[in-house]
């Protein structure tokens, strides 16, 4: 337990208290338009992300003149389904062979047979079974790293199916295009397991497709996924590697790139991964996803906040790295707004004997509503783009309670961890339900590795 962390928690929550007991009024309006404020700030920023996120990625050229080695890392732990991840990399994508480098990196006796049998078979697949870990993902990165011989870093989870041509235009953007790292976008392949996974799929379509999409077309801070991202190996080494204590190792990274001034851009290629299929699956994740934010958040703002600091990165990658950083508070913030709006609903209609609120115009019951429409919009048009399901407006009331319940129960959770424990992994079950149809679709082994 972090007892200075705990102790600064107790004591925000006790000044509250003491504002609502003596300064109730004059609070509670303060706190009506501060989320008021913060509600339009964050909408018209995330406006202007979507106008131009809706535009092409960026294509690469397509006509290598030279192909460097790139070093694909798997982390498995207890994952059976890595056999189909390294066929893919090996044998689905196009790339001439010889190029291509897997370095398997697992704590566990079922991933390390699966691993050490196709190493035999295939010579570029590398098996690395770590003895003494810390159980991040980070720290499995950071442990294997040394070993990669490609020019290119690649990170794929082990569910992860990846586009025929992906290799092509990393290797492309990077030694061609001069950027320093990329983020491929990220498309859930069991689309049809649940709810869950449909709204999901939308989520992500949206997030990858035309939120992370228009910070790269504006030069703005652009965390990056968990997996799907690839950099020059000589960046890692200049910005010291993970940090394997912090449970979102990729967004921690980028801010670490975006302070390098390194060059990045989301490219116009697809890497198929697998959603949580129920609550309980996509609690865990979500709350890792938020705290690790969190941490990135606690981490760098003492930062953020010094004059070279600004200097160096400018305001417009502040504020954007900022408002990114801060997402997991802005969702429980909805909470906090819908409760001030039914407060001033029951004074308005003479339910409760107080009058805390009256007399205030009660925009802030309108913002945060204008706020999901953003998100329901960004989801809805990436799925429309990105050609999943149809008759999306059907699925707005399932967005709301994904938006509105779900979200601010996994910030929640996240903050509750992150001030009460230490850092621990809630490791994301993989079982490939997913691939189900899709392999057969999309494979097609005639035409494997003939660059």
């Amino acid at each position: 337990m972090n007892k200075k962390r705990l102790f600064f928690f107790l004591s925000f929550l006790i000044f509250i208290a003491l504002l609502i007991i003596f300064y109730q009024r004059p609070f509670f309006i303060f706190l009506a338009w501060f989320i008021t404020l913060f509600y339009i700030i964050w909408g018209i920023f995330h406006i202007i992300v979507i106008f131009f996120g809706v535009k092409e990625p960026f294509n690469p050229k397509l006509n290598l003149k030279y192909y460097p080695t790139i070093s694909v890392i798997i982390p498995a732990r207890n994952e059976t389904i890595l056999s189909r991840t390294i066929d893919c990399v090996i044998n689905h994508v196009n790339y001439p062979l010889e190029k291509k480098e897997i370095i398997v990196v697992t704590e566990d006796e079922t991933s390390e047979r699966i691993a050490f049998w196709l190493s035999q078979k295939y010579p570029g697949v590398i098996l690395v079974r770590r003895k003494k870990y810390f159980l991040t993902k980070p720290s499995a990165l950071n442990d294997v790293f040394q070993l990669a011989k490609g020019e290119i870093i690649g990170i794929v989870d082990v569910e992860d199916i990846l586009d025929r041509d992906i290799f092509i235009k990393v290797a492309s953007s990077i030694t061609q295009h001069g950027y320093d790292y990329v983020q491929t976008i990220l498309r859930i392949s069991n689309i049809d397991d649940s709810w869950i996974t449909k709204i999901f799929a939308m989520e992500y379509a949206g997030w990858f497709r035309i939120l992370l999409n228009g910070r790269s077309h504006l030069g703005l801070f652009t965390p990056l996924g968990g997996t799907g991202n690839y950099f020059r190996k000589s960046l890692i080494k200049e910005v010291g590697g993970w940090d394997s204590l912090n449970l979102t190792e990729d967004a921690e990274l980028t801010v670490r790139f975006n302070i390098a001034k390194a060059k990045f851009k989301v490219i116009n290629a697809r890497q198929w991964e697998e959603a949580p299929i129920n609550f309980k699956a996509w609690l865990r994740q979500r709350t890792r996803w938020f705290r690790g934010w969190m941490q990135t958040l606690w981490k760098y703002l003492p930062i953020f906040l010094k004059p070279y600091a600004i200097k160096r990165i400018g305001i417009k990658n502040l504020i954007s790295t900022i408002l990114m950083l801060i997402a997991p508070f802005a969702v429980i913030l909805n909470w906090v707004a819908y409760a001030l709006t039914f407060l001033w609903i029951l004074e308005y209609y003479h339910l409760i004997p107080y009058k805390i609120l009256a007399d205030t115009f009660p925009v802030f019951a309108i913002v945060p509503l204008i706020f999901n429409i953003v998100y329901y919009y960004a989801w809805i048009k990436g799925a429309l783009i990105e050609r999943i399901g149809k008759k999306h407006y059907k699925y707005i009331p399932l967005m709301a309670i994904y938006m509105n319940i779900l979200m601010p129960i996994a910030a929640l959770r996240a903050l509750y961890q992150e001030i009460t424990k230490p850092v621990f992994w809630e490791k994301t079950e993989h079982p490939g339900r997913g691939v189900k149809g899709f392999v057969n679709e999309n494979f097609n082994n005639e035409k494997i590795n003939k660059i």
